[in-house]
């Protein structure tokens, strides 16, 4: 008996339904931004790394994620929004600081790095 094929497209056909799920859960501001409202996750799901589900749920992004150098520097979503628990949709510029303290601490106190360089991809200067 093979177990392992079968728990794996258990898992694929699990991420998949959870990835349809989120997608449906789009709230709107009234300027017609997209405010998203993440579902509800089990124990079992929030191990799941982000990605796994974002490739599919929001492919714009995480292209432009993998591109760019904090993709190929292996730098995780949970580094810059946090985990589930206390995740964010727009970091606080001290989770850069982490990294980048010198770059923080010469830039403007009230600008945020993405007002410079473009959101997930951070290699262009706007």
């Amino acid at each position: 008996m093979q177990i392992r094929p079968i728990l794996t497209i258990l898992l694929v056909i699990f991420c998949l339904v959870s990835c349809q799920a989120w997608h449906g859960q789009h709230k709107r501001l009234p300027s017609g931004q997209s405010l998203l409202a993440h579902p509800e996750l089990s124990e079992q799901e929030k191990l799941i790394p982000c990605a796994s589900c974002h490739k599919e749920v929001t492919p714009e992004i995480y292209a432009q994620w993998y591109k760019s150098r904090h993709g190929l520097d292996n730098v995780k979503c949970f580094q810059c929004h946090g985990t589930y628990e206390n995740f964010q949709v727009e970091p606080s510029v001290g989770r850069c600081a982490s990294c980048h303290a010198k770059e923080v601490r010469h830039s403007p106190r009230d600008k945020k790095c993405w007002a410079c360089h473009p959101a997930h991809k951070f290699s262009v200067h706007r």
